[in-house]
């Protein structure tokens, strides 16, 4: 017995007739009969008998029939359950970015969720280092990162990553009022020899602050970015960050921090990226929250 010939029990039974169920099923009678014929002589009994008032199930064919309703029931349940675990795949998000994107990503977030309520979105904040190999796992949909356009000329070959250029920011000093730096134009690093600094600890910022910088001027680093921004609003210590990564945050809107470009001796530029997995394509859902991001980012 396969599930073809339970299909056309089922259909026989419902419409009393070979030709009525042939009909409904885009089969010819022949080929329905001799599959019910086929499964008769298998099982060695009459599933229906045939008389002026129709195609109808004998006393054991009842039971037959009735085993076959649940049977399709049961498939039935099943492609629906199918179905809605891959839709509920098919409406998540998952997001890497690096820290320098996290408010921006999350500000994102707020405005695709407006839009795309259903969709279930993950964010993960991962460091540079790690957002290609989270990528090329699959661990995530859509990376956004910052990277030379070196570190990824291999990697749609070696490791199915596609990537597409999201934007250009350039580097600031984020200075409290506190600071003599507040009211400078712009900063070299001559210019902050003497003052100490706090580091976001990540391998991006800190090969950055070891190529401008000695380590007796770290004041420390941490994870902690209420513990970084206390340290800059008292004004002991200065943090690098990229132009877009406060510009709506509420210290800097209020005028409680400033960014001030970096030079040495002209702007600081970092290349950022859109990153995801070529076996899985740039979906629907992630070209969204990537347009969104493109957009803030362009404010």
């Amino acid at each position: 017995m396969n599930l073809e010939q339970i299909k056309y029990i089922v259909e026989v039974a419902k419409e009393s007739s070979i030709t009525k169920a042939a009909d409904k099923l885009h089969l010819s009678p022949s080929a329905i009969s001799q599959s019910i014929t086929q499964l008769e002589r298998e099982f060695g009994i009459s599933i229906f008998t045939r008389s002026r008032h129709g195609t109808l199930p004998t006393a054991e064919g009842k039971s037959i029939v009735s085993k076959a309703y649940e049977i399709l029931h049961k498939m039935d349940e099943l492609q629906k359950e199918l179905s809605i675990n891959q839709k509920a795949k098919r409406l998540s998000l998952k997001v890497g970015c690096a820290p320098a994107l996290t408010y921006m990503v999350y500000d994102a977030f707020i405005l695709f969720h407006e839009k795309f309520p259903e969709v279930n979105v993950m964010i993960k904040e991962i460091d540079q280092e790690h957002i290609l190999e989270e990528i090329k796992n699959g661990s995530i949909d859509i990376g956004l990162s910052s990277f030379t356009e070196y570190d990824l000329s291999s990697m749609k070959h070696e490791k199915g990553i596609g990537y597409e250029p999201l934007y250009t920011g350039h580097v600031c000093v984020c200075a409290g009022k506190k600071s003599p730096l507040y009211y400078k134009e712009f900063i070299t690093p001559d210019e902050l020899t003497d003052q100490k600094i706090v580091i976001y600890n990540s391998k991006g910022g800190t090969t950055f602050n070891d190529t401008y910088f000695n380590s007796n001027q770290i004041l420390f680093s941490s994870n902690n970015v209420e513990v970084l921004r206390s340290a800059i609003l008292d004004g002991h210590a200065f943090s690098f960050v990229l132009n877009f990564t406060f510009k709506k945050n509420a210290d800097v809107l209020n005028g409680n921090l400033a960014l001030i470009p970096f030079r040495n001796p002209d702007l600081i530029s970092q290349d950022f990226w859109t990153l995801y997995p070529l076996t899985k394509g740039f979906t629907a859902e992630a070209k969204e929250f990537d347009r969104i991001v493109r957009y803030l980012l362009d404010q």
